[in-house]
């Protein structure tokens, strides 16, 4: 196990439990400034023609109905778009917040982003997976922990609807959308695969404990 994990897996394995402090994943954070990036060209595009249209009068040329009709159009569409990246952004930084809540293991399972415990036996080892991109229809690597079918029936069944997006993102059709995953926390001081070990050791210490030493 890396060195970054010891002192926390040495807590887990006198007392059978450690809290450790949350913060964002790396994909939480790059999608922030995805945001933030996207937003600031969505800016730039705004105020181009404000820059050109003067330039255009100033030439002399003659600006049509359908000019004017088509950068109305143009502002129309930029309009919603901003809306999107504005509304996208605060759920954004919502679930960021969330994540920096405590990462709690112990014997009854997995605490994170405010949600839990996760029982041991509802999640598979953390691993890279390929899943559905959170803003799109593509597919990106992820570090998750997947769900047995008993946590799939917990996640999508019995957890408050409002909660299971803190475990990964719905995926699937709009009438079948499901949450099929959790998605490995971030950890302060860790890096992601420092996380992983962590929580495979402790899945397998758990799983593998019989139940009057838990």
């Amino acid at each position: 196990m890396a060195s970054g994990t010891d002192t926390a897996w040495s807590a887990l394995r006198q007392t059978g439990q450690v809290t450790l402090r949350g913060e964002p994943a790396t994909w939480s954070r790059v999608t922030r400034w995805l945001f933030l990036v996207l937003g600031g060209l969505v800016g730039l595009l705004a105020l181009a023609p404000l820059v050109v249209i003067p330039l255009v009068l100033l030439g002399g040329a003659e600006i049509s109905l359908g000019i004017v009709f088509g950068v109305f159009g143009v502002y129309a569409m930029l309009a919603v778009l901003g809306v999107l990246l504005v509304l996208g952004y605060r759920r954004q930084v919502r679930y960021l917040a969330l994540e920096r809540q405590p990462v709690i293991l112990d014997a009854r399972g997995l605490t994170l982003r405010g949600v839990g415990p996760i029982p041991w036996h509802d999640v598979g080892p953390a691993q890279h997976r390929l899943v559905r991109n959170e803003n799109s229809d593509g597919f990106v690597r992820r570090a998750v922990m997947p769900l047995t079918a008993a946590g799939l029936a917990a996640v999508n069944q019995r957890l408050a609807p409002e909660l299971r997006p803190r475990i990964s993102p719905a995926t699937g059709p709009i009438w079948n959308r499901t949450h099929r995953h959790v998605y490995v926390p971030g950890v302060k001081g860790m890096s992601q695969g420092e996380v992983m070990g962590l929580l495979n050791a402790a899945h397998q210490l758990f799983l593998d404990s019989p139940p009057r030493q838990r």
